[in-house]
C-alpha cells in the first residue's frame, strides 16, 4: 500500500510539474511535493536512506539540470528569470524521485542493469514528453536526449555506489 501511494503521487507530482510548468502554475505540485515529503520523511514511513538520497538527486539534479540549461541545451519553462540554473519545479522532480528509491522504484536498486536500461531510455523519454507538453524546450534534440542518458546513467551509478557503501557501512557496524 506504501509502495502504491508513492507511485501514484511521484506520477502526479511528474504531471503537476510538467503542465504547471508548461502553464505557469506551480501550486499544485508544491503541494503534492509537500505531501510526498510529510509522508515518506515521517519516521514511520521514511527509509532509513531516503534523507540521504534525498540530499543526493537534489544536488545532482540540479549540477545537472543547470548544466543542461547552462549550455543551452534545453530551455526551461517557468524558470522565474534564471534561465542557466535548474527551476524549482525541476528539484521537486529530483526529490520526488529520491523518494521513490527505497520505495515504489526500489527495484532499480536491487537489479542494477535492468535500472540501467530503465535509465536509459525512461530518462530521456521523461525529457521529451516535458518538451510535448511544453514545459521545456530541447535544443539540438539528439545529442541532447543522448546527453541526458548518458548524465543520467551517471547519477545512477552514484546513486548505487552510495547505497553499496551505505549498507557496507550499516553491516560493519553491526557485526
Amino acid at each position: 500500500m506504501k509502495n502504491g501511494l508513492n507511485f501514484i503521487l511521484f506520477q502526479s507530482l511528474w504531471i503537476s510539474c510538467i503542465l504547471g510548468a508548461a502553464n505557469h502554475v506551480i501550486w499544485p505540485a508544491v503541494l503534492i511535493i509537500s505531501s510526498m515529503l510529510g509522508v515518506f520523511l515521517f519516521p514511520a514511513f521514511r527509509h532509513k536512506k531516503d534523507i540521504l538520497f534525498l540530499s543526493v538527486c537534489i544536488i545532482m539534479g540540479f549540477i545537472l539540470d543547470s548544466l543542461l540549461a547552462y549550455l543551452q541545451l534545453i530551455d526551461y519553462n517557468y524558470d522565474y528569470g534564471l534561465n542557466q540554473t535548474a527551476p524549482f519545479w525541476i528539484l521537486f522532480l529530483w526529490a520526488g524521485f529520491a523518494l521513490t528509491l527505497n520505495h515504489s522504484m526500489s527495484w532499480l536498486l536491487k537489479k542494477p542493469k535492468l535500472g540501467t536500461l530503465f535509465i536509459l531510455i525512461g530518462a530521456p523519454l521523461s525529457y521529451y514528453s516535458a518538451e510535448k507538453l511544453m514545459a521545456i524546450k530541447i535544443n539540438e534534440t539528439i545529442i541532447t536526449l543522448c546527453l541526458i542518458s548518458v548524465l543520467w546513467l551517471l547519477v545512477y551509478h552514484i546513486i548505487l555506489a552510495i547505497n553499496g557503501l551505505f549498507f557496507r557501512s550499516t553491516e560493519l557496524n553491526h557485526v
